[in-house]
């Protein structure tokens, strides 16, 4: 597993950003309009390629809020605000 520290150039990407069944408060982050359902780690790997931010896949990770279910995050380069790359992929989902 590849560590994150804050200074490297790398954002972590979890399925549950671009979820449409949870809310903000349980850690969706893309407004409803651009949230989809069941998203996996791997179908962000893919848009994240499209998008040329040389993805990491990590497949057996759990967000820290949801740590018994091991759905994978992708880490992605750092190109300009994390929000503004979250609504690139969703459309790219």
């Amino acid at each position: 597993m590849f560590m994150v520290s804050r200074g490297e150039e790398k954002y972590v990407i979890w399925p549950l950003y671009f979820d449409k069944n949870f809310t903000r408060l349980q850690g969706r982050k893309v407004a409803k309009k651009y949230a989809k359902e069941k998203v996996s780690s791997e179908e962000i790997e893919k848009a994240a390629k499209t998008l040329k931010l040389n993805p990491i896949l990590e497949k057996n990770c759990a967000h820290p809020a949801r740590f018994w279910k091991k759905e994978g995050r992708v880490l992605i380069d750092k190109k300009g605000s994390k929000s503004k790359l979250l609504i690139d992929l969703s459309q790219h989902l």
